[in-house]
């Protein structure tokens, strides 16, 4: 038990620096959620997985196209006409073993329909690429459950990301802030 904690706070050093022992177990209790592994989608998951999130599930119904393997770093060749999120999923737990990944093979517009509660079992949902339509639906349920949303759309080299979630209020002690 020693022993994995060092290795632990070797592997992690950076990161506990940074936010902390209460910090890094929040991340490594943390379940989250893409839909859709783009290329943006899988970079901002890849940026989760290597600090150590507890785990992941991808949610893309779409098969690996030539185009996605031009753009997404974790897509071979091999990988096409493989699902999206399985392949994206299988590359991405390489960069991390403590890191737990799942995959659902159903596009989100499905789930939605057949079981929208299946969204309110992770921490924080990180959509990526969606109607608005599907978007409006999803953020419906993920605001009631008081979940998460961030929201991403790129086109090409442009893009932007939303947070949707409830007022969060921070309260510092006045000893922390800077005079």
């Amino acid at each position: 038990m020693a022993q994995e904690k060092v290795i632990k706070e070797q592997k992690y050093d950076r990161q506990l620096r940074l936010w902390g022992d209460h910090g890094q177990e929040a991340l490594e209790s943390a379940h989250v959620c893409l839909i859709n592994a783009t290329a943006t989608g899988t970079e901002i998951l890849k940026n989760l997985v290597l600090p150590g999130i507890g785990s992941f599930t991808i949610v893309d119904g779409s098969q690996v196209s030539g185009e996605d393997v031009g753009n997404n770093f974790f897509l071979q060749r091999s990988s096409i006409g493989k699902n999206r999120a399985q392949s994206v999923m299988e590359l991405l737990q390489e960069l991390n073993l403590d890191v737990s990944g799942n995959f659902m093979e159903d596009s989100p517009e499905k789930l939605l329909d057949n079981d929208p509660s299946f969204f309110c079992r992770f921490n924080v949902v990180i959509a990526n690429q969606l109607t608005e339509g599907t978007l409006l639906r999803l953020a419906e349920i993920l605001w009631d459950a008081n979940i998460p949303l961030l929201v991403c759309r790129t086109y090409g080299l442009v893009g932007y990301m939303r947070i949707v979630i409830k007022e969060h209020t921070v309260l510092l002690p006045k000893s922390i802030l800077p005079i």
